[in-house]
C-alpha cells in the first residue's frame, strides 16, 4: 500500500447567506440555485425557522431528522416531492404514500437484496470498460465531458438491467428529456417547497410537462416491446412478475411505467452524478487516485472487477461515501406538516414546509471535523461507527430510505474501481465546478476533465505538466 500522504483538499462549496433571505432575493437566489438560500445557521444550529404566510423550517439535527423521517413521520407528508415529481413518476414507489406505497415497496423489495444484485456486477463492469474504450479511442489527455459520460455509462447499465431496448434512439431521447425536465425544474422545486397555489403561473411548467410526457412515452414503448418479445431475467421482467404479497395483485402498465421511471431516476441519474463528483475529487487528489489504483490492483490482480472483488474494495467505498457527503446526489429533501405539532423545542404550524438540506447537514460545523475538506478516512469502519444514523443521508433514511441503495453502491463501486484500474483524471484550468441543486446535484456547466488511459498513455503521478 502506498505511503503517500494526502494533502488537504477543500473542493468548491456553497457560500451560505449570513441571514435567511426574504422576498424577491429569496426567489431569485432559489431559482438560480436552491442551495444558495440555505442560511449559514443551518450549517451551525439544529434548526432555523422562517415564519410568515408560508413558513419554512430548515432542520439538520439528527434527532429532528429522525423525528420527521421515522418516529413522527405520520405528522409529515411528502407533498412537495410528490407535487414536483408526480408529472414524471406518477404514483410509483417514490411518489405514493400509505397503503399504495406499502404494497409497491413490499412487491419490489426482494429485487434489490444485495445477494440478488451481485449477478449484475459483470454488466456494471462491462459498461465501465466500454466507456474506457471510448476514451482510449481519443488521444491521451483529451478533455472529456465527464458528466455526460457518466450519464451515458449508467444508462448503459440501466439498459442492460432494467430498461432493455433494441431501439438505439431511446438512450438519447431519455437523456434529452431528462435534461429538459431538470432544466425546467428550479421554479417547480420552489413552488413545491413553498406550497404555492397550483393556479399560480409557473415558468417552465409546460416545458417540464412535455419532457415528462416524452419520457413516459419512451418507457411505455419499451414496455410494449418487452411484452411482444422474450422474457429475459432482468429487473423489468421481475417488476412485471412482482405481486402484492397479501393480495397477489400485479402492477398495471401505468404502475410499471411509474416504477420503471422511478428506478431510472434513482438508479441512473443519481449514480451518474455521484460518479461525476467522485471522478472530479480524484482528479484533484492524485494521492487518493493512486491509493485506489493500488487497492484495485491488489484485489483483482489486473483482471476485471468481480462481485467477489467488490467486497475487498474498502478504500473505493470510502471515497464514494466521502464524495456523497460533500456532494450528495439529492441535496435537498422536504416534508410538509399536516397538523400543528412540535419538532423538538419548536412549535410547527400545519402547512409548514420542513426542509432537510442534506447538503448542509453533511457539512455541519458541529458534527463534522473540517467539514468542507475531502477526507475519505471519515468512513473507515471505526470512524463511520461514530457517525450518527441520521447525520449522513445520501440515500435518505427511515422506512422511505432509497430502495435501490444496495444497487447504486454496488454499481458505483464496481464502476469506480474499473475507472481507477485503467484511467487517470486531471482537472481543466479555468474555473471550479459550482454545485447546483436541481432534482439532483449537478455541476454548473458540466464537468470537463482530462482523461489519461492505457499503460503508454497515462500521465504518471508527479510527472511535470
Amino acid at each position: 500500500m502506498s505511503t503517500l500522504a494526502a494533502a488537504r483538499l477543500v473542493p468548491p462549496c456553497i457560500a451560505p447567506p449570513a441571514r435567511p433571505l426574504g422576498g424577491l432575493r429569496f426567489v431569485a437566489s432559489f431559482v438560480r440555485n436552491p442551495l444558495s438560500v440555505v442560511p449559514r445557521a443551518a450549517y451551525e444550529e439544529d434548526f432555523v425557522y422562517s415564519g410568515g404566510a408560508r413558513p419554512f423550517a430548515w432542520i439538520t439535527a439528527p434527532a429532528l431528522i429522525r423525528a420527521v423521517l421515522l418516529d413522527e413521520r405520520d405528522k409529515y407528508r411528502k407533498r412537495s416531492q410528490i407535487r414536483l415529481l408526480a408529472p414524471l413518476l406518477g404514483a410509483g414507489v417514490l411518489t405514493s404514500e400509505g397503503e399504495h406505497w406499502k404494497w409497491q415497496r413490499q412487491a419490489v423489495a426482494p429485487l434489490f437484496r444485495r445477494q440478488e444484485l451481485a449477478r449484475f456486477v459483470p454488466q456494471f463492469v462491462r459498461a465501465a470498460q466500454d466507456e474506457v474504450a471510448r476514451w482510449r479511442a481519443s488521444p491521451p489527455g483529451t478533455v472529456q465531458p465527464i458528466e455526460r459520460c457518466m450519464t451515458r455509462v449508467t444508462f448503459d447499465v440501466i439498459s442492460a438491467t432494467l430498461l432493455p431496448s433494441a431501439d438505439d434512439t431511446v438512450a438519447p431521447e431519455v437523456e434529452r428529456s431528462m435534461g429538459e425536465f431538470q432544466g425546467a425544474g428550479a421554479w417547480g422545486v420552489l413552488y413545491a417547497v413553498a406550497n404555492a397555489p397550483q393556479w399560480l403561473p409557473q415558468p417552465g411548467r409546460s416545458r417540464g410537462e412535455r419532457a415528462a410526457l416524452a419520457l413516459r412515452r419512451a418507457v411505455a414503448a419499451m414496455l410494449r416491446e418487452r411484452r411482444a418479445g422474450g422474457q429475459a431475467d432482468d429487473l423489468m421482467h421481475r417488476l412485471m412478475a412482482a405481486r402484492d404479497p397479501e393480495t397477489g395483485q400485479a402492477m398495471n402498465d401505468e404502475q410499471l411505467i411509474d416504477n420503471l421511471l422511478t428506478f431510472y431516476l434513482a438508479g441512473h441519474e443519481t449514480t451518474a452524478k455521484a460518479l461525476t463528483w467522485t471522478l472530479y475529487l480524484l482528479a484533484r487528489s492524485p494521492e487518493w487516485s493512486e491509493r485506489l489504483r493500488e487497492e484495485v490492483a491488489g484485489a483483482t490482480g489486473g483482471a476485471p472487477v468481480t462481485a467477489e472483488n467488490v467486497e475487498r474494495l474498502a478504500l473505493v467505498e470510502q471515497v464514494l461515501k466521502e464524495s456523497m457527503r460533500l456532494y450528495p446526489p439529492v441535496p435537498l429533501m422536504s416534508r410538509q406538516a399536516v397538523a400543528d405539532t412540535r419538532l423538538g423545542p419548536l412549535g410547527i404550524r400545519a402547512g409548514t414546509s420542513v426542509v432537510l438540506p442534506i447538503y448542509a447537514a453533511h457539512r455541519h460545523r458541529r458534527r463534522w471535523r473540517d467539514p468542507d475538506a475531502f477526507d475519505p478516512t471519515r468512513f473507515t469502519p471505526e470512524n463511520e461507527a461514530a457517525i450518527e444514523r441520521f447525520q449522513y443521508l445520501p440515500f435518505g433514511a427511515g422506512p422511505r430510505i432509497c430502495i435501490g441503495m444496495a444497487f447504486a453502491m454496488l454499481e458505483a463501486t464496481a464502476m469506480l474501481a474499473t475507472f481507477a484500474q485503467h484511467c487517470r483524471f486531471e482537472t481543466v484550468p479555468g474555473g471550479e465546478p459550482e454545485p447546483i441543486a436541481r432534482v439532483t446535484l449537478v455541476p454548473r456547466g458540466g464537468m470537463p476533465l482530462k482523461v489519461w488511459t492505457g499503460v503508454g498513455g497515462e500521465r504518471m503521478l508527479g510527472q511535470p505538466h
